[in-house]
């Protein structure tokens, strides 16, 4: 019996060591099914152009882009596999014009295959995606016809590549291919949103110029707008398809030489098809169509969710200030989509504010407020350009008596505007103008949560008007949304010295030194000291 049962569990051990190894060796074959299999590559020169094609298993999600000096043409492929048979030394015949490098960017998230293929000066391309294979065509750049061989039916001619030594001003990518089917044949639905912006697009180049008679090609009339919009970076044409959301700002870090920074909560895949548009006018698409919001400073742009809030970091001080900073107040840019509805007053209101944007970056303080005002009479329903305008009086310019005047105009059209309020009240302190200051440091600490400079100056002025159990209830609350500073603490038991109450003011000298923050040398010296001296006449 014993013998049996040995048997018996022998066979059962055996059979599962015999499958855990099977296992084993088949893991690495199924880790290859996944991503964009290429099974082929097949290329046939045909006199002095060339057809390359990627057989594929699936459809690719990839991008493409231009490189210069020598002109190369760059398509990054996700997750691409190359088939075992394929010898990349072998993949293009014999020729004059180009050649083909392919790296794998393993370091990138989802892992990276690039096509570099470097042409001569004289030839152009054009991509198109076919169901599961991608076509690359390569042909010479003919004076007035740029049409790829083979390819009469083509109304997208590819533009040449950019010769060698010449400024590059766009960074050109052929048209996006035409939209894959889903399955069953039925065609994918498309996006709205970049419909109705295509028709605004398409409305606003058939308007211009009518009234004039004048000739204006279609290219012409969308820079103009454009520039007339702010949109003045670097022009581009994406193809994005299925592409990770990630990969795109990173190819727009290559193009601009601008610091992105996404937060790791940004998610996704995107599919975009836009032709020669600056490339911030496309960032500004993808945050729309994804709600996201950004930041821009210091040649610095942060993108994060629009549910988020984030505020730049602010250097701390030693002592509690009640002088306005202006990295405190400097509110967001200006940033005006374009409309084929607006009036002709906003339109020369958008210009006023376009070169009060120069004069203020050029440190003309003067010279922008007054263009400011021009653009504010003429756009008076526009909350930011009055809430700039009490910015720059405020701090810029000192000007009191018109700050109060342009927050009063932002809270008319927005009564919610904290910030509007907040300047309208250290304005109205600085001229002793108490009742109305108070009435306006009431109304900026009414959001949730309460703005912090709010909190901060409201509490330092209820400190100098003489009301101390005022300034701790502000700055616990302060503690309660924000946590506490240094500043914040030194103030509370500043506050605490001042009703009298020495022993709680001890109290919150001995957590200061203790927190953890950095504490320059004579506050520090001063804290011990206090605690030193307070410890003495509780002894004696």
């Amino acid at each position: 019996m014993y013998k049996k049962l040995s048997t018996y569990y022998l066979t059962i051990f055996c059979s599962f060591f015999l499958f855990m190894a099977a296992s084993a060796q088949a893991a690495p074959e199924a880790a290859k099914t996944g991503g964009y299999n290429i099974k082929d590559i097949q290329a046939d020169l045909m006199d002095n152009s060339l057809l390359i094609v990627l057989k594929g298993e699936s459809a690719p999600a990839y991008t493409m882009f231009e490189l210069f000096s020598p002109p190369r043409l760059v398509i990054d492929i996700a997750d691409a596999n190359l088939a075992s048979t394929i010898n990349v030394a072998d993949i293009l015949p014999a020729n004059d014009f180009a050649s083909l490098k392919i790296t794998t960017l393993s370091e990138e998230a989802p892992q990276i295959t690039r096509f570099e293929i470097t042409l001569d000066e004289g030839h152009t391309y054009k991509v198109d995606r076919v169901e599961n294979d991608l076509s690359i065509r390569l042909f010479p750049a003919g004076p007035t016809d740029s049409a790829a061989p083979g390819d009469v039916a083509s109304t997208t001619p590819a533009a040449p590549m950019q010769q060698k030594g010449v400024p590059q001003t766009s960074a050109q990518i052929p048209p996006p291919p035409p939209a894959p089917e889903a399955a069953g044949g039925q065609e994918l639905a498309s996006d709205p949103t970049l419909d109705a912006l295509i028709d605004s697009s398409e409305s606003a180049l058939s308007n211009t110029n009518q009234d004039t008679g004048e000739t204006v090609t279609a290219a012409d009339a969308m820079q103009d707008s454009f520039e007339f919009s702010g949109y003045k970076a670097t022009r581009i044409s994406v193809d994005f398809y299925k592409i990770d959301i990630h990969n795109v700002f990173r190819l727009f870090r290559q193009i601009s030489d601008i610091n992105i920074i996404v937060d790791e909560s940004v998610t996704g895949s995107l599919t975009l098809a836009l032709n020669d548009v600056p490339w911030d006018f496309a960032l500004d698409i993808i945050l729309n169509l994804k709600n996201l919001k950004k930041e821009e400073r210091h040649n610095t742009i942060v993108i994060y969710p629009a549910k988020m809030e984030f505020s730049w970091p602010e250097r701390a001080t030693d002592n509690l200030s009640f002088e306005a900073d202006t990295d405190v107040i400097e509110k967001e840019a200006l940033i005006i989509q374009q409309s084929t509805n607006q009036s002709a007053e906003i339109m020369q209101a958008k210009e006023f504010l376009r070169r009060a944007k120069i004069e203020e970056d050029n440190d003309d303080i003067e010279d922008a407020a007054a263009l400011y005002e021009k653009a504010f009479k003429l756009w008076p329903q526009n909350a930011k350009i009055s809430n700039r305008l009490a910015a720059i009086y405020l701090v810029g310019l000192r000007m009191n008596a018109k700050c109060v005047h342009y927050a009063k105009e932002t809270l008319k059209i927005d009564k919610n505007n904290h910030q509007a309020a907040l300047y309208a009240a250290i304005a109205s302190a600085n001229m002793e103008q108490i009742p109305q200051a108070m009435e306006y440091f009431a109304q900026s600490i009414t959001g949730e949560p309460p703005l912090k400079e709010a909190l901060i100056s409201y509490a330092a002025f209820s400190e100098e008007k003489g009301q101390p159990e005022a300034a701790l209830k502000l700055l616990d609350k302060y503690s309660e949304n924000y946590s506490d500073t240094v500043d914040t603490m030194v103030a509370k038991a500043r506050l605490y010295d001042t009703m009298g109450q020495t022993k709680k003011a001890t109290e919150q000298y001995k957590a200061l030194l203790y927190s953890g923050y950095q504490l320059v040398p004579g506050l520090k010296k001063y804290i011990r000291g206090r605690i030193a001296m307070t410890d003495n006449q509780i002894e004696q």
